[in-house]
């Protein structure tokens, strides 16, 4: 049987797990491309043998079945949409733009051209979030009352290499675009209202607008809030919930998983063991799922440009400097992630 081509683009940090763990699948032959030599450098010293390309361009007239675009955020809708107009299957990672116009052009191209499209929100592979989205599923942890995610994390601005922190507005947002994913994913709706203020600053030399960010968002029976930060170091990554039976806590970088009964206090320890990697592979599985029309949990496009609208609207107030206040939310798009 012929291998698949896989062509990864962007040999950041991420593009390069990306092809050091795909490489490892059978019936997968994987292919890199940066219009960078120094991204293209680092490729060879990872995987000496695979393919590689310079021209992006030139990479998708050779008709490759799968692409995945890890570039910067600011390039997706543009290299997304060449490639399904060739028919690729694409996976994008998040956030799907920076731009919800550019969300919304991905979206039409993926319907106009029925090439799969996904975007890769991998935190809807962490076994804490699995399990517990099937207990608030199956009303095993009670009726929802709160939720919250938070993410402090300096390391974030450290590792930064273009320090796009500095100068694009509401970057926070989307370097942490894994919350709002997550509150759709785990809730299935999106808020009425949301309240929203962001604090611009600088810490340890590093700058950026906001430095530290929160959301109030209302939903009929529950309310749930986003923290984010460049703040914190250690990093602090966590999902907090309150129930009618549990308060219930995952620690998102360790994979530890606590609930407390209402009852009498009483703690349970559902700790997963956590390695990230398998996070990905995860998440190449259900790809493939979604790719050949199966039940998937991964991010589709629909569901990324309901969170894109999401975070443009937080932004759009963050730029306007308003104080806060409650504005109506776009009506959800219905969730269909099984």
């Amino acid at each position: 049987m012929n291998s698949k081509r896989l062509i990864i683009a962007g040999m950041g940090s991420i593009g390069l797990r990306h092809a050091r763990l795909y490489s490892t699948l059978p019936g997968l032959q994987v292919e890199v491309c940066d219009s960078r030599e120094e991204g293209l450098r680092e490729a060879r010293t990872l995987l000496p043998d695979a393919p590689q390309w310079s021209d992006y361009s030139a990479a998708i007239d050779s008709h490759p079945d799968y692409v995945l675009i890890a570039t910067p955020h600011q390039a997706h809708a543009e290299m997304t949409c060449l490639a399904l107009k060739n028919g690729c299957r694409v996976l994008c990672e998040k956030p799907m733009s920076h731009r919800l116009d550019e969300a919304s052009r991905m979206t039409a191209c993926a319907r106009e051209t029925s090439s799969p499209l996904a975007i890769g929100f991998h935190l809807r592979f962490h076994p804490s979030v699995v399990r517990l989205r099937a207990m608030l599923q199956s009303g095993e942890a009670g009726a929802l009352l709160s939720v919250r995610y938070r993410v402090d994390s300096l390391v974030t601005l450290e590792n930064s290499r273009s320090r796009y922190q500095e100068h694009l507005p509401g970057a926070l947002l989307m370097d942490y675009s894994h919350g709002l994913d997550l509150l759709h994913h785990l809730l299935g709706a999106s808020p009425a209202q949301m309240h929203a203020q962001g604090t611009a600053g600088t810490i340890s030399g590093y700058s950026a607008n906001p430095l530290v960010f929160s959301a109030l968002f209302s939903y009929p029976a529950f309310q749930a809030e986003l923290h984010l930060s460049y703040t914190g170091k250690p990093e602090i990554h966590c999902l907090e919930l309150a129930t009618t039976r549990f308060n219930i806590r995952l620690e998102l970088n360790s994979g530890s998983f606590t609930r407390h009964r209402i009852t009498d206090g009483a703690m349970e320890d559902l700790s997963f063991a956590f390695e990230r990697d398998a996070l990905y592979l995860a998440q190449w599985e259900a790809f493939q799922d979604f790719c050949d029309g199966l039940p998937s949990p991964i991010c589709s496009a629909e569901q990324a440009l309901e969170t894109n609208r999401i975070m443009s609207r937080l932004i759009e107030q963050l730029v306007r400097g308003a104080s806060p206040s409650p504005f109506p939310i776009i009506p959800a798009i219905q969730l269909t992630c099984s």
